[in-house]
């Protein structure tokens, strides 16, 4: 329960305007990223445009954010723990970072419902790891993050979806479904 709370305390300014707001006091926390590469002022999740930030917690309890990737290409990959080809794909994200360097590219799962159509707890985004066998970072959220009209979510309407961002913070590609041979070629192109 713990964990739900803090994901849905995390998740409550995570699609707003790129304007970045923090919990960390920037006069006496020196650990505070520079976000200073942010030049626009809205954010939206439709190709093309710059992505909301999001900020979630991981596997291990970390919070991570999209933004924290910037430089990379990031392959960010919606899933289910009840989607069966979510399950199949899962090692996908480490074998992509693999061919081509973990300085060039970011696979990022977004874990949205449990086996039961709950949001996953800490232990199940475990288990998803240890099931996977993977590193790439598995993150929790729930159906907060979507909306269909990709106002204020992201407009995932299957399971997986995946999106493509480049370096820039520029969505530039998504996918509903699976397509290795789409996501390699997208991603090699964008390097």
């Amino acid at each position: 329960m713990k964990f739900f709370m803090a994901a849905i305390a995390l998740l409550a300014c995570t699609c707003g305007p790129a304007k970045l707001e923090s919990n960390l006091d920037t006069a006496t926390d020196t650990s505070a990223d520079d976000r200073s590469w942010v030049t626009w002022e809205e954010c939206g999740q439709n190709i093309g445009e710059n992505p909301c930030n999001f900020k979630l917690l991981d596997h291990e309890g970390e919070e991570v954010e999209l933004y924290d990737f910037h430089g990379k290409v990031i392959v960010v990959d919606f899933s289910a723990m009840w989607c069966a080809v979510c399950i199949n794909i899962a090692a996908e994200g480490d074998a992509l970072v693999a061919r081509y360097g973990e300085d060039n590219v970011a696979w990022l799962t977004v874990l949205i419902d449990n086996e039961v159509g709950q949001p996953p707890t800490q232990e199940d985004l475990q288990r998803w790891v240890d099931m996977s066998n993977i590193s790439a970072p598995v993150l929790g959220a729930d159906r907060g993050l979507i909306d269909y009209s990709a106002n204020t979510g992201w407009p995932i309407t299957s399971w997986p979806t995946l999106v493509i961002i480049d370096q820039e913070m520029v969505l530039k590609h998504g996918i509903n479904g699976w397509s290795s041979a789409a996501i390699d070629a997208w991603v090699s192109a964008l390097l």
